[in-house]
């Protein structure tokens, strides 16, 4: 992939459900009977973050980008930025109260002063991440190759901090810590599909960067 090539976009579901850890995260224990009794799978993804409960309800976002792109700056902070902010556009769309970015200050006070559940990544804040009410609704994380990067984000239609908190072995105050601190995009706009959530997107894409990224969406069994 050089530099001349497109940028391409990949959405992507699940039909069952898999607990995500992030590369750069220790990982968390776990409780094996809950896992095994759920039958969750338990797998890891190249960029960094904490445990993500991906279910039916959670809709993923990859954008891969070449290397020297305009779209994918050196910086690694600021080049989540541009796509935060389309994400940002497209939940205001459709009509997410409340929906504000989180800048690089706020997110570097946020992780000086951890939460009870920061250790999810739905429970801490990164920049560029959006929040909608105060509670946070996109993750974000990214990993570089020598070919470019992937930027991916997470966007919870419906957010169950219970079922996270069982698998992880935490309490019901860690649960409720997290609900505290994210939700999920229908409990805030009820109605909204992860099909509106596609098409405004890329609409957001389209008319903050000029770009049509190349698209492809998929349903994977796990």
């Amino acid at each position: 992939m050089g530099p001349d090539g497109p940028p391409v976009l990949s959405w992507s579901t699940v039909t069952s459900p898999g607990l995500v850890l992030g590369r750069h995260a220790s990982d968390p224990e776990l409780d094996g009977g809950a896992v095994a009794a759920e039958d969750v799978a338990v797998l890891k993804r190249s960029s960094g973050g904490g445990p993500v409960l991906w279910d039916a309800d959670l809709v993923a976002l990859d954008v891969v980008l070449p290397r020297g792109h305009r779209l994918a700056a050196d910086d690694v902070v600021a080049a989540y930025r541009w796509l935060g902010e389309a994400l940002a556009d497209a939940l205001r769309a459709l009509g997410v109260p409340d929906v504000e970015v989180i800048d690089v200050a706020r997110a570097r006070a946020a992780k000086a002063s951890p939460g009870t559940a920061a250790d999810a990544c739905f429970g801490g804040l990164s920049p560029w991440e959006v929040l909608a009410g105060g509670r946070k609704v996109v993750g974000l994380s990214q990993t570089r190759r020598r070919a470019g990067a992937l930027l991916q984000a997470g966007v919870p239609l419906q957010l169950d901090p219970t079922r996270l908190a069982r698998l992880l072995g935490r309490d019901a105050a860690w649960a409720e810590a997290l609900a505290a601190t994210a939700a999920g995009v229908q409990e805030l706009a009820p109605g909204v599909t992860a099909d509106d959530l596609v098409a405004e997107t890329e609409a957001a894409l389209a008319a903050r960067e000029g770009v049509v990224l190349y698209s492809a969406r998929s349903a994977s069994p796990g």
